[in-house]
C-alpha cells in the first residue's frame, strides 16, 4: 500500500489529477487593508490625508476596530503616518536615494452654471467666465500647473468636487462662481487650498476675487445722474442671493445723487430674451416712467434694446440704457470688468498657497469696472 500523500504538499504539477489547494477568502482586515493599500498607490485621498476612522468605518460598512487595525498595519509597511490630532495620512517612501516622486501639478477648476429654462441664461453666464477661465489656464501654465476643467449647475457642484477629486490627485481647486459655504467648508477642511473666483464668503481659511459689482452699479447710476436723469430703473436679475451687491450698489449710487428710490423702479428677472421683454413692459407701465434703465449685465441689456423699438421707445432718445459687464456689445454704454484678469489673480493666490509651507493669510479682492463710453446715453429728453 502506498503512503497517503503529504496533506501540506500540493500534488505535483505534472501530476493532471492533482486537486488544487482550497483559497481561503480574505478576513474583512485584511479586505479592508488592501482596499486601503489600492486607495493610496491610486492617490485617491485629498491632500494625501485619510477620512477619519468613523468615517472610513462608515463608508466601508465595517467597524472602527477593523479599520484602526488596517490603517495600523499599513503604518507598519511604511505607507501611512499618523499624526497626533492631525489625522492620518499617506506616506510615499523614496524608492532609492536618488529618485522622490514627482509632486502633482494638477489643479481643479470647478465653474458653476446656473440655466434658464431656455438655456440662454447659461450662455450668458459663460461669456463671462469663459474669460476668468482663459486667464487661469494661462497663468498656471506659465508655472507649470495644469487644470482639469469641469462644468456643473450649481446645484450638483458637490458631485463634481467628489468626481474630480476621486479621478485626479489634485494639489489646489479653484471654485468659479459659486459660493455653497457647506461643500467649501468641508473642502477647506480637507487641507486643499482653495480660492473662489467671481465669488467671495467670509471664510477663514479661503481668498477670493470678483469684480466689484457695488462700485459698478454706484458708478453706473453716477454716470445717468449726472447727464440729467432723476428717474432710474434697474433690471435686476432675480438671484439676488448670487449677486447681492449689485442692487445694493444701485441703491446707494440714488442715494449718493440724492435721487428717489421706489421699488417699483427695481425691475427683478431672468436673464434671457423673455426675461428683457418682461423688465420692459413693467417700466412702461410705470407712472412717472423712467428716463433711464441699468441692466444687469451687458446681456440683458442687448436684449432690452431689441424689444424697445416694438413699444415705440428709441435709445437713448426717449431712455437711457446701461450695461453693467458681461459680452461685448458694440455701441452699449457699460462699466466692464477685465474678467481675464480675474481668473489671472485668482490663479495666483492659489499658486502662492501651493509655494508656501506655511498658509497665507486668506486675501479677498475686488476688481473694479470702467466705464467705456457708447451711444445708448444721453441727456433725459424732459
Amino acid at each position: 500500500m502506498s503512503k497517503p500523500s503529504n496533506p501540506k504538499s500540493g500534488p505535483p504539477a505534472s501530476d493532471p489529477g492533482g486537486i488544487e489547494r482550497i483559497v481561503r477568502p480574505l478576513n474583512l482586515v485584511q479586505q479592508v487593508t488592501q482596499m486601503l493599500r489600492e486607495a493610496i498607490k491610486n492617490g485617491q485621498f485629498i491632500g494625501d490625508r485619510l477620512p477619519t476612522e468613523v468615517e472610513l468605518a462608515e463608508q466601508l460598512g465595517v467597524s472602527r476596530e477593523t479599520v484602526r487595525r488596517a490603517t495600523d498595519t499599513l503604518a507598519k509597511e511604511g505607507l501611512l503616518k499618523k499624526f497626533r490630532r492631525k489625522g492620518t495620512f499617506t506616506h510615499h517612501p523614496e524608492l532609492n536615494l536618488q529618485f522622490q516622486p514627482a509632486p502633482s501639478t494638477l489643479l481643479g477648476y470647478l465653474q458653476a452654471d446656473y440655466p434658464a429654462s431656455s438655456g440662454q441664461e447659461e450662455a450668458v453666464t459663460r461669456a463671462i467666465s469663459g474669460l476668468m477661465l482663459q486667464g487661469a489656464i494661462e497663468e498656471a501654465g506659465r508655472n507649470g500647473y495644469e487644470l482639469v476643467v469641469r462644468r456643473a449647475p450649481q446645484a450638483q457642484m458637490s458631485k463634481a468636487f467628489q468626481k474630480l477629486s476621486q479621478s485626479a490627485r489634485l494639489r489646489g481647486v479653484l471654485f468659479a462662481s459659486y459660493g455653497e459655504e457647506k461643500l467649501l467648508r468641508q473642502v477647506a477642511g480637507l487641507g486643499l487650498p482653495t480660492v473662489l473666483l467671481d465669488h467671495d464668503l467670509p471664510l477663514p481659511k479661503i481668498s477670493s476675487v470678483r469684480d466689484d459689482s457695488f462700485d459698478g452699479a454706484r458708478q453706473a447710476v453716477k454716470h445717468l445722474a449726472d447727464l440729467g436723469h432723476r428717474r432710474i430703473a434697474l433690471g435686476l436679475w432675480h438671484r439676488t442671493d448670487l449677486n447681492p451687491w449689485r442692487i445694493m450698489g444701485y441703491r446707494q449710487g440714488l442715494r449718493d445723487a440724492k435721487l428717489p428710490r421706489r421699488r417699483a423702479w427695481e425691475l427683478y428677472t431672468e436673464l434671457t430674451a423673455a426675461g428683457a421683454e418682461q423688465v420692459v413692459e413693467q417700466m412702461l407701465k410705470l407712472t412717472p416712467k423712467p428716463t433711464a434703465l441699468v441692466c444687469f449685465n451687458n446681456s440683458l441689456a442687448r436684449w432690452a434694446m431689441d424689444v424697445l423699438p416694438k413699444h415705440g421707445v428709441r435709445v437713448p432718445e426717449d431712455l437711457s440704457v446701461i450695461g453693467s459687464g458681461g459680452e461685448d456689445v458694440p455701441g452699449l454704454t457699460c462699466y466692464q470688468a477685465d474678467w481675464y484678469a480675474l481668473g489671472q489673480r485668482a490663479m495666483q493666490l492659489l499658486l502662492r498657497e501651493l509655494s508656501t509651507e506655511a498658509p497665507a493669510a486668506p486675501e479677498h479682492l475686488l476688481f473694479p469696472h470702467t466705464l467705456r463710453r457708447g451711444v445708448t446715453t444721453a441727456a433725459p429728453a424732459e
